[in-house]
């Protein structure tokens, strides 16, 4: 393991142009960076800024007020406490942020974890799911090919989605919520909420306002009315079904994996079908902070060519390396119960399993 530390100025600016393992970005008080790697790590300073090279995983210490600009990822990326302005370029694994400045990100081909953004998100391409929460600022997601869950953001939504999309807003006077979705749209509103509403379906069937005080609504499609003076604008546009409702005291927040109220007047699969994507795109995003770390138990050694056996006591199985060499049930049971134990992930026990039988 190679650390290197340099002395810098608060807001200093941190420039990675590629990272070809899974990166790890932390901010501290201290007003130094701090940066560890396996076999080739560089720091070059450029006036306020420094440029970091690696060829493999990176784990970064900075100041918290730093920005940072990371080119390409080639793993799972995790940033936490850094208010500077932070962009990506590409990120070929899963993002998990928090308490972060404003993002913006071109492609992601994992799975998105966003809590706690003081600014602006803008995001081209997600591959996979989405959850954002708690983000001071607009956000605008121009592609997000699964499922979308928002909830706390203070400023304007642009959003497109192949998938369901789950939110819950209390949007601002002067605000602007756009979201539109390929399957089914739930937004949740307080009472108080005070907007213009326009909800487009399949059919007019598809569309259902559960809001006491709502005016104007009309069995149309689009179907538009207003809560209070319709000081915010809230679209939705759905190739499913569309609930805008305030009920449900006891609503959850989706990520923690809450069943939606099943007395809801809605089609007989609706509730089922969005509870069980959003659950899903919710536990996979939640995760995406920690499998870098699991991952990193059971991933292969490119340099050399073989795992990494640290996982098993006394080393590697014996197994492990012998052609035509059976995997015996202890060796399996190790690998099943650390899958169990979600230490790692299905695809990761096919290999090891895979590897051990070599």
């Amino acid at each position: 393991m190679i650390r290197k530390t340099i002395k810098v100025k608060p807001n200093v600016r941190v420039i990675i142009p590629a990272a070809p393992g899974d990166l790890k970005v932390t901010g501290w008080e201290r007003e130094e960076i701090m940066a560890k790697a396996d076999d080739i790590l560089e720091l070059t300073q450029d006036g306020d800024e420094i440029t970091i090279t690696c060829d493999d995983d990176l784990s970064v210490t900075v100041p918290a007020g730093a920005s940072l600009q990371i080119d390409h990822a080639g793993g799972d990326v995790d940033v936490h406490r850094v208010s500077g302005p932070i962009s990506f370029g590409s990120v070929m694994g899963d993002l998990s942020m928090r308490q972060v400045g404003p993002v913006t990100l071109g492609a992601l081909e994992g799975d998105l974890s966003l809590r706690g953004v003081t600014g602006d998100v803008s995001i081209g391409e997600i591959s996979s799911d989405a959850s954002l929460r708690e983000v001071q600022g607009n956000v605008t997601l121009s592609s997000v090919e699964e499922d979308l869950y928002l909830q706390a953001v203070s400023g304007n939504v642009n959003a497109t989605v192949s998938g369901d999309a789950v939110l819950h807003l209390d949007p601002r006077a002067g605000t602007v919520i756009n979201v539109t979705a390929e399957d089914d749209i739930l937004l949740h509103l307080p009472e108080s909420a005070d907007a213009a509403f326009s909800l487009s379906a399949r059919d007019a069937e598809d569309i259902h306002v559960q809001l006491p005080g709502a005016a104007g609504v009309t069995d149309e499609n689009p179907r538009a009315f207003v809560l209070g003076s319709g000081a915010a604008s809230v679209a939705l546009s759905a190739g499913g079904d569309v609930l805008v409702t305030s009920r449900a005291e006891e609503w959850e927040d989706a990520s923690e994996f809450a069943d939606f109220d099943r007395d809801w007047p809605l089609p007989a699969d609706f509730g089922a079908r969005i509870n069980r994507q959003v659950q899903q795109a919710a536990r996979r995003a939640e995760a995406a902070s920690r499998r870098a770390a699991q991952r990193a138990r059971v991933r292969v050694n490119a340099r050399v060519g073989r795992w990494n056996w640290d996982m098993f006591p006394g080393g590697a199985p014996a197994s492990a390396g012998t052609a035509g060499s059976p995997v015996s049930d202890e060796e399996r049971m190790t690998v099943l119960r650390m899958l169990a134990e979600k230490k790692i992930t299905t695809e990761e026990a096919e290999k090891l399993l895979s590897a051990l039988g070599e």
